[in-house]
């Protein structure tokens, strides 16, 4: 319990690191994007309407379910929070690996860097 207690102290203490990196990394990552940050909301919103397209409506995804709960709510359900989960994971890793550089240079607390994407 001691070292979850000293974790949430060290994120606490650097949250005004974690916020500046952030917003940071947020108009770095998206400066090249035409549609900037739209697009963060935009790409899984077009896989949805994909996934409707080929999953709810051509092989007819409402028989497959059997209840009567329309299709798209059932999907929603588990698309939406599959994004957000996929999304983190694979960015608080890659934040570590990105800033190799920040944490052999300086001192700087490793902690927060799951926090910063």
């Amino acid at each position: 319990m001691k070292p979850l207690l000293s974790w949430g102290k060290i994120q606490i203490l650097n949250i005004d690191k974690v916020i500046r990196i952030a917003q940071f990394d947020q108009k770095a990552n998206h400066q090249n994007h035409m549609f900037g940050l739209f697009w963060e909301f935009l790409s899984p919103a077009i896989q949805i309407v994909i996934y409707y397209l080929v999953f709810g409506i051509r092989l007819n995804g409402q028989t497959v379910i059997h209840s009567d709960i329309p299709y798209i709510y059932w999907m929603l359900i588990g698309l939406i929070p599959w994004f957000y989960m996929s999304s983190s994971i694979v960015s608080g890793a890659g934040s570590i690996c990105q800033n190799l550089g920040l944490i052999a240079k300086t001192h700087f607390p490793i902690e927060i860097l799951g926090l910063i994407n």
